[in-house]
């Protein structure tokens, strides 16, 4: 088998990214326009998006096309047409959350490359596999996998594989936080994520502050000293994280991977983050180090001084680069962004300084970092001049939209301990957590639901099975799975966190295995929920995230039993701590 060389996918949140990252080397870009998960970046118009597919492909470079949110019932005709759209204009691919949004590229454009979003959360070879069947050709794994396992999901799934390799990291699994939507109102699995688990929380412990900082804030992904691993692995290809980042990020760190790629040479990058950098899970990193950085929130330019005391004649900054009049700048303790008018040295002013300057600035405070903030050279005007023209012809159908027809449940009863199965519930199934279901409490229960985890690998699916088997023993109601490898010919309900949000998506894991029904997701009503034919989501304990990351371990605790995480607007959340994992609760 010949070995395909490793593809470089750059990011692009405007035509400016976008021309950045072509300009550096990438050999693919991923944008989009509406239905994609960075709605905050300035992103492409309708119009626009034909021009960057053409400008993609006039200088050698793929075009791939997000539209990685899930979609709404009433959505699932415009989205039709969008697919169709961008099939004819000659996208590469698209890049998919929703199991509904596949079935119309089915419908609509049957040869169009679909790939499978890391909002899915690929994390073992059975989903993966069950992925390439549904009609993906690549799968974006979860990040949380190390690059041995992400390895063997490819070779066990014979699906084409792609792994994050730099830019800012979910403290959750992607697709499984709910923590902005239920905080906010704002959905992350809707691309308007509000970023809540970079604000700085409290820790609590009977009533008392243990822990204050940026609890949940990992550091940035880097790993540009690893490419030859990677590229000696059967991953076809690696990303790059930023469509929130501007044009010159984009060009600096596409080109340092790119040189990286071709020459082996690594670059030092150390100067475009201050949350500092991690190899994440893909080298073990994150499990054999810190993965979050308390004290950093976000990135803030490039360092280049401190601020070592305050006095009449302004502020002395320490430089460890040069600064110059005209240069914009952050101070870490204010996301304020100040131009510089005029800075001083021994009280004479001067036009630039590389040792110290005074700089007569009242809201800059002793021990204050000092990042410069570059202006952004905005090049938008060429993608004006770029002529797009339909490459091929969409079918011509009406989208065939069904509503799955299931069985009608009993009302269900979420248990969260043992204590809740003992309370009086023979008029509903009750929904056991496999970690806490034994052969006698599903044996004494009218109906059980055997509920599976949110996250298995594939070193934990043997004990997984193995317990779900004894369970099965005992004859439950049905198994409720939140996601496709844990869905068999068993009767199988879709839990809510699948996060199933139209009719399309419904039937879709329907045809997984034996599904009898399904909870809808969080995010629609009970009223759109009824319509589809889905059990509306009436969870009262909501897990807001799940984590890879041992919270415990990193704070340097025994546990999570009895702490809360407070928000900066005084709420409370719980913490419970699964198979190692971190599980924030509302």
């Amino acid at each position: 088998m010949i070995k395909m060389p490793i593809e470089l996918l750059a990011p692009a949140g405007s035509p400016s990214s976008l021309k950045a990252a072509i300009d550096a080397g990438a050999d693919s870009v991923y944008f989009g326009s509406v239905w994609n998960a960075r709605m905050r970046a300035r992103n492409f118009t309708k119009e626009e998006i034909p021009k960057a597919i053409k400008y993609c492909h006039d200088n050698s470079a793929k075009a791939y096309i997000t539209l990685n949110t899930l979609i709404f019932q009433h959505e699932l005709d415009p989205v039709s047409e969008y697919i169709s759209f961008l099939y004819e204009y000659g996208a590469d691919a698209i890049i998919i959350q929703d199991l509904g949004a596949m079935e119309i590229a089915r419908q609509v454009a049957p040869d169009l490359e679909v790939h499978a979003s890391t909002q899915i959360s690929t994390h073992n070879s059975k989903t993966a596999s069950m992925l390439k069947k549904m009609g993906f050709s690549r799968a974006i794994l979860a990040r949380e996998l190390s690059i041995g396992q992400a390895e063997n999901i490819g070779k066990a799934s014979g699906i084409e594989t792609e792994v994050f390799c730099h830019g800012s990291l979910c403290y959750s699994y992607s697709g499984k936080c709910n923590l902005s939507f239920f905080q906010s109102g704002r959905s992350g699995n809707r691309g308007a994520c509000a970023q809540l688990c970079r604000l700085p929380w409290k820790l609590s412990y009977n009533g008392k502050i243990i822990k204050k900082g940026y609890l949940t804030g990992t550091k940035d992904l880097n790993t540009i000293d690893e490419i030859e691993k990677i590229k000696k692995s059967s991953i076809r290809c690696i990303k790059i994280e930023g469509r929130q980042k501007g044009p010159t990020y984009i060009s600096r760190i596409v080109g340092a991977y790119r040189k990286a790629i071709d020459t082996g040479e690594s670059s030092d990058l150390s100067f475009l983050t201050q949350r500092g950098y991690t190899k994440g899970y893909l080298f073990g990193n994150a499990r054999k180090e810190k993965l979050t950085n308390p004290n950093e929130s976000s990135f803030s330019g490039t360092l280049v001084g401190k601020v070592e005391r305050i006095a009449s004649h302004g502020a002395t900054i320490r430089l460890c680069g040069t600064l110059r009049e005209g240069d914009s700048i952050r101070a870490s303790s204010s996301n304020k962004v100040i131009e510089i008018y005029r800075m001083y040295r021994n009280r004479q002013q001067v036009t630039s300084s590389s040792d110290f300057c005074n700089l007569m600035i009242k809201t800059l405070k002793p021990g204050d970092q000092i990042f410069r903030v570059e202006r952004e050279r905005i090049d938008e005007d060429y993608i004006n001049q770029v002529f797009a023209k339909r490459e091929r012809k969409a079918r011509s159908r009406k989208l065939e939209i069904r509503i799955p027809e299931f069985e009608k449940m009993p009302d269900l009863f979420y248990a969260y301990n043992e204590r809740d199965l003992l309370e009086d519930n023979e008029s509903k199934a009750v929904v056991v957590p496999l970690d806490i279901a034994t052969r006698e409490n599903v044996k004494s229960l009218k109906n059980a639901i055997i509920r599976t985890p949110r996250v298995v690998f594939d070193e934990e699916m043997e004990d997984v099975e193995k317990k779900i088997k004894e369970m099965k023993e005992e004859n439950p109601f049905a198994i409720m799975a939140a996601e496709l490898s844990m869905v068999s010919d068993y009767r199988t309900i879709i839990d809510g966190y699948a996060n199933i949000s139209n009719s399309l998506a419904a039937s879709e894991w329907k045809g997984a295995g034996n599904v009898i029904s399904a909870v809808a997701s969080p995010e629609i009503g009970e009223d759109a929920a009824n319509k589809i034919g889905l059990i509306p989501f009436m969870e009262k304990k909501v897990e807001l995230l799940i984590s890879e990351n041992d919270l415990a371990k990193e704070l340097d605790l025994e546990d999570l039993e009895g702490l809360e995480l407070i928000d900066p607007r005084g709420n409370r959340l719980k913490l419970k701590r699964r198979d190692g994992r971190t599980i924030i609760l509302k």
